[in-house]
């Protein structure tokens, strides 16, 4: 049994930069279940959001992030967000980290729902790639202990305070206990629950289930981002395409070659990423296709290059060179803007236990997470982590709110009668019951079916197997809290309750019962 002052699940942005300010502090562990380089994080094409340029501000960042959160942020959170942002980009200067300039100045983009550009970019789409790599060779010549292929599949809690990690060694299969007195979850989104998404495979909700076993608080998994635009091509994995390049002015034309966003918001592309991916899957619907269109073959084929290598160069390989042809696009599950509840100090409701990155719920992302904030809300709230710690900040207590307990299901009559358990069963339920636009009757359905399935599933005994078994749990929170609100709100759309209403100003906590 090993002993450490702080275990760190996750090896993504998230994971090295927590690390990194830990090491000051003592002892450091980062478990990780795949090798180090293996994380959403890299994939992070659009950038990090921070209020640093002339004629931007702190307040106007403010008010765009709580204009997207459709009355669901957490203000004081989203105040923190954006009045330590400037700082934090700093940090991350002086870790390394190169971020694109203009004649010496770092230069800024504009992304859907900014009022002006904010956007700081690394390697122009290639941001999470450049910030990742950087943190990694850091955390690997500093005082860190990372010990990879380790999955994490149990928090050891005594007397209602977190004692440490149950892993799984994926490769000896052998089961090890390591002690510390706190433990942060850095474990990244959920987006294999479906089985179109910009994720990468070991994105599997795998901190939600683990603090949901724990019994600490989940919420807002009902609001889960789908990107307007990945990349359709037959046979090539959904490769996402950033939201940038709408801000730098590509057009999304239907399958008859129509601009067509005008006439689903004011704002046309640049509206906000739920109403232009259902504005797509209308789209989609009239035209009888599976794909719209980004159009940036009007723009002058030296910017698009430069501004968006990765994506051409991803294109090239695949046959498409996107300064001469549009580039094929339909919507994908993106990002998870719910997930283990906490505290401005990024600590959940059980003691020593903290979350940051995609897997925590801080509250600043409300009902639709504003372009390029989820990088900051990483950098900024994994500080907060150990400035907590440093300050001795007492856990949020949890004992006077109200919670939810996932419902008795018995499922569909009979287990016969349910769909037999795979991943791809999995992810095809998900997608079309509890996808982009959803029902009451099919979100019955679904959370029917999942609670069946997890009556079904046998202890894991291996990464696989506990891998499906936290897409399990985390598809049936996110069903029936979609099921519990009875509106459309943010990301969160219905089809029999198309509006929002002031009755679900509120959120939805999931918390297993003792």
């Amino acid at each position: 049994m090993d002993q450490y002052d702080y275990i760190i699940v996750g090896s993504g942005i998230a994971g090295l930069y927590t690390a990194l300010l830990a090491q000051g502090q003592g002892s450091v562990l980062i478990l990780t279940k795949g090798g180090i380089g293996e994380c959403s994080s890299r994939h992070a094409q659009g950038g990090i959001a921070a209020a640093i340029g002339i004629g931007d501000s702190p307040q106007i960042h403010y008010e765009d992030t709580i204009a997207a959160g459709a009355g669901l942020c957490d203000l004081d959170a989203v105040r923190i967000l954006v009045d330590e942002a400037p700082d934090r980009i700093t940090d991350l200067i002086n870790f390394g980290v190169h971020f694109d300039t203009v004649d010496g100045e770092v230069a800024l983009a504009r992304e859907a729902a900014h009022s002006v550009p904010r956007i700081l970019h690394a390697g122009g789409d290639a941001t999470g790639e450049h910030i990742e790599i950087t943190l990694s060779r850091l955390a690997m010549l500093a005082k860190v202990v990372i010990l990879e292929y380790c999955l994490a599949t149990e928090i050891i809690v005594d007397d209602g305070v977190v004692r440490g990690v149950r892993a799984l060694d994926s490769r000896t299969g052998t089961v090890e206990e390591f002690r510390s007195r706190a433990v942060i979850l850095a474990t990244g989104g959920g987006g294999r629950l479906f089985n179109f998404t910009t994720n990468p495979d070991i994105a599997t909700a795998d901190g939600v289930a683990l603090a949901y076993d724990a019994g600490a608080e989940i919420t807002d998994m009902e609001f889960f981002q789908f990107h307007p635009t990945a990349l359709r091509l037959p046979g090539v994995t959904p490769f996402l395409i950033s939201e940038a390049v709408r801000g730098e002015g590509g057009i999304l034309r239907n399958a008859d070659g129509r601009q067509f966003m005008y006439d689903y918001a004011p704002e046309g592309e640049l509206a906000p990423r739920d109403v232009v991916a259902r504005g797509i899957l209308a789209e989609m619907k009239k035209t009888g296709s599976d794909r719209v269109f980004l159009d940036v073959t009007h723009l002058p084929p030296r910017r698009v290059t430069t501004r968006f290598p990765h994506i051409y160069r991803f294109c090239l390989v695949n046959g498409l060179d996107i300064t001469e042809s549009p580039i094929p696009v339909a919507p994908a599950a993106h990002y998870m803007m719910g997930g283990v509840k906490t505290n401005a100090w990024g600590e959940t409701s059980i003691e020593g236990l903290f979350a940051c990155g995609e897997t925590a719920s801080t509250g600043v992302h409300g009902a639709n997470r504003l372009a390029s904030n989820s990088l900051l809300e990483v950098v900024v709230f994994a500080k907060r982590i150990l400035e907590g710690k440093k300050e001795g900040v007492k856990p949020p207590d949890a004992s006077e709110r109200e919670h939810f307990s996932l419902s008795e299901q018995e499922g569909q009559n009979a287990l016969e009668n349910v769909p037999r358990l795979s991943l791809l069963a999995l992810q095809s339920l998900m997608w079309d019951k509890v996808g982009i636009v959803r029902s009451g009757e099919d979100l019955a359905e679904a959370a029917s079916i999942l609670a069946s399935w997890q009556k079904a599933v046998d202890k894991p005994s291996d990464r696989p197997f506990h891998e499906f078994a936290n897409l399990i749990l985390a598809g049936r929170l996110m069903a029936e809290a979609a099921l519990i609100r009875k509106e459309s709100r943010g990301a969160h759309f219905r089809s029999d309750f198309p509006q929002p209403s002031p009755d679900w100003l509120k959120h939805i906590i999931f918390r297993k019962p003792d």
